[in-house]
């Protein structure tokens, strides 16, 4: 039997002659054999004969050429050959020929390419996850990945967890889930991405059973929500210690849909963002069903019954990051659009949301430069206090404990996720029997985070 670690020297000749004792010891053997030679693989079908025995198993890699375009490639042979009327073919004929071979080199389609290089990516970050499932004709169903970078804020950051399922820019129109929170610079940051076959209660429960698998079992305190009712439904399943909020962005637009009164969309925003207690919230709604003729509306009735996942009354002694206003939901749609186009196939659009999540990292690293570096101007006679606090928390809450003019700090402005040092390592003890993928992936978190710092740097 083939041992794991002589894989090296094999030739393909050698591999194909040798034989494992489980599915799982070939497959082991050709992932390192695709590390020796710069390929990542990746399960394929398998096939069985009448008596229920595995006979065939194929295993797939994600070897070919990237970043040349079709247009200086040609370029290339025309200057060789000595010119484009020597080549024997028409340019039209090569960019055809080169549409079949892209199509060709995703063995299974787009989805077993989006699979080979998510996949893939195991070679460079080793705690890169994807989780799929598969349906009839071997077809992609439900697709869940995440970076180690990501998993890592998750961990810290992970507390109160939005995701947005109305984001569909895929030349399949399949909704996409984005995870996201805030860091300790209040600023976005994203833990993961999900891709589904439609928006039904089970589907969002295997995508949130998958989330929690994928981030080590830790569960968010508070979920913010789109307001889909098959999310809600979901989420209160998976996740019933949770304080579910919907997005007030969300609200926002379901209110502007569906009431077209100008004074009416006023109230509303009363209602999300003032304070005010839940008597007077409850007289305030019973007034206004009164004076705009509401009490037979359904969508009215509907949005009293979700009224404790919405109305501040109810949700403004719950700590939700800052998501109390509507921007960040709003903001982060807005960028990811930047990044991706209606026609994009999964594999393009994987490779895109990608290109956002390092724009995001870059923007935080840039952040952490100046907290670090620069000193911000002290304004009280007590510099010795302004000082220590400007060294301790992060510049936007520094400034914004400031800017209110606290008389006393608030508990959810006492906590480590506000620190500069919110990722540091140096307080966390790993309980081993329990807890050592979280550890793994922590002390990965902080070495990814180390060696971006020192590109950063130069």
């Amino acid at each position: 039997m083939v041992q794991h670690g002589d894989v090296a020297g094999l030739s393909v000749a050698d591999l194909l002659k040798k034989a494992w004792d489980s599915v799982d010891d070939a497959y082991e053997t050709y992932r390192k054999y695709g590390r020796c030679h710069g390929f990542g693989v990746r399960k394929g079908d398998s096939g069985k004969d009448c008596d229920g025995k595995l006979v065939r198993y194929r295993f797939f890699c994600n070897r070919c050429l990237h970043g040349i375009a079709t247009s200086k490639i040609l370029g290339y042979m025309a200057g060789v050959a000595g010119g484009y009327s020597l080549f024997g073919f028409l340019k039209k004929d090569a960019y055809n020929y080169a549409d079949k071979a892209r199509w060709a080199k995703i063995v299974d389609g787009d989805a077993n390419a989006a699979l080979v290089y998510l996949e893939g990516k195991d070679d460079s970050d080793s705690m890169s996850v994807a989780r799929y499932n598969m349906i009839a004709d071997e077809r992609l169903g439900n697709l869940i990945w995440a970076d180690g970078a990501s998993r890592s804020d998750y961990q810290y950051f992970g507390n109160v967890l939005v995701f947005d399922s109305t984001y569909r820019k895929n030349k399949y129109k399949r909704p996409v889930v984005i995870f996201f929170g805030v860091n300790n610079h209040k600023q976005t940051t994203i833990f993961g991405f999900g891709l589904l076959m439609d928006e039904s209660v089970s589907l969002y429960r295997w995508m949130l059973e998958n989330l929690l698998e994928v981030m080590c079992r830790k569960k968010p305190l508070v979920v913010i929500i789109d307001g889909d009712i098959a999310m809600i439904k979901a989420v209160k399943e998976v996740l019933p210690e949770a304080i579910h909020r919907l997005c007030a962005w969300h609200v926002e637009r379901n209110v502007t849909s569906n009431m077209k009164d100008e004074n009416l969309k006023v109230l509303f925003k009363r209602w999300l963002y003032s304070e005010m207690e839940i008597a007077e919230f409850e007289a305030d709604w019973e007034d206004v069903l009164e004076e705009f003729g509401l009490k037979d509306s359904l969508w009215a009735n509907q949005m009293h019954e979700k009224r404790k996942m919405w109305a501040n009354a109810y949700l403004s002694d719950k700590f939700c990051a800052g998501f109390l206003t509507t921007s960040r939901c709003e903001g982060i749609n807005a960028f990811v659009n930047k990044f991706s186009k209606s026609t994009h196939s999964i594999l393009e659009m994987s490779q895109n949301l990608e290109l956002a999540v390092r724009e995001y990292r870059n923007k935080e690293i840039l952040l952490q430069f100046n907290c670090i570096h620069t000193v911000p101007v002290m304004t009280t006679c007590l510099k010795s206090i302004e000082s220590v606090a400007a060294r301790v928390y992060t510049r936007h809450m520094f400034f914004m404990m400031k800017a209110e003019h606290l008389a006393k700090i608030p508990k959810p402005l006492v906590l480590k996720r506000w620190r500069l040092d919110a990722e540091s390592l140096d307080k966390y003890v790993e309980n081993w029997e329990e807890s050592s993928e979280r550890g793994y992936l922590l002390r990965h978190g902080a070495l990814y985070s180390a060696s971006q710092w020192l590109f950063f740097l130069g």
